[in-house]
């Protein structure tokens, strides 16, 4: 089984990825530290040289090298399903879990991360507030269309939010 973890920033993806990994002895994979790796860059740096239309293109190429994968859980970039392209393959590709959060959770969770800055680059002019606020009304309504289901990781610990997926996968 191929699972797929969406969401944006921060929502627990990569944490609870490696748990639900674990518990399913599946393999585990980030694809931003995956690009990161084979760009021996990291995301900020290749989209500072290259812009976010190259590094898009790469997640694309990335996400559907995927599918020779079996028994696998993925941590997808938060930015996945703004390609319909990328909506379709996880649809019709694997198992889709969107992670969310509330704003005030995103953010405080963004500027308590001290990886922030050198993984996850401004995706906008805008401060760090008004441009989660701007791609989250954005994005929900894609998370929403891509996954097959949701829960809402404010208020639970990673190894809850890994026993209501393992219940609720097919």
């Amino acid at each position: 089984m191929k699972i797929f973890l969406i969401g944006y920033r921060c929502t627990g993806k990569t944490t609870i990825g490696k748990i639900l990994a674990d518990r399913l002895n599946h393999n585990f994979l980030d694809m931003d530290q995956m690009i990161e790796q084979r760009a021996a860059s990291t995301i900020s740096n290749i989209v500072d040289s290259y812009g976010w239309d190259y590094f898009r293109q790469m997640e694309k190429k990335l996400l559907f090298n995927i599918v020779t994968k079996n028994d696998v859980v993925v941590s997808t970039g938060g930015g996945i399903v703004i390609d319909p392209e990328n909506l379709i393959f996880l649809n019709k590709n694997g198992y889709a879990i969107w992670l969310d959060a509330d704003i005030q959770t995103i953010l405080s969770r963004l500027n308590s991360d001290p990886l922030t800055h050198s993984s996850r680059p401004s995706l906008t002019l805008k401060n760090l507030k008004e441009e989660t606020k701007e791609l989250l009304e954005i994005r929900r309504p894609l998370y929403k269309k891509a996954a097959h289901f949701t829960i809402q990781t404010d208020f639970y610990t990673p190894q809850e939010i890994v026993t209501i997926i393992e219940r609720r996968l097919p």
